[in-house]
């Protein structure tokens, strides 16, 4: 039983990771879409909500997938 415990927390990781890369881009698509009909200037605002969900996503992504960096390590931090 804990082996499909395991493969299940699995299968949920992947799943949120999926979501966090594709929810900003459809969100912000969806927003493009919206104001390039309101404004006329299809296709540019579509694809700039697409490519600013994308970094969004990506951000999400490495957030999730890296490890957290340690807070006395940053720059101007001298070894001591």
């Amino acid at each position: 039983m804990p082996e499909s415990r395991g493969s299940l927390t699995d299968a949920l990781k992947y799943a949120q990771i999926s979501g966090m890369l594709i929810g900003p881009m459809l969100a912000f698509g969806a927003i493009g879409y919206w104001l390039d009909g309101r404004f006329g200037t299809k296709p540019w605002l579509l694809l700039a909500g697409l490519i600013l969900g994308m970094i969004g996503g990506f951000v999400n992504f490495f957030r999730l997938v890296l490890p957290p960096r340690d807070k006395g390590s940053g720059p101007g931090e001298g070894a001591r």
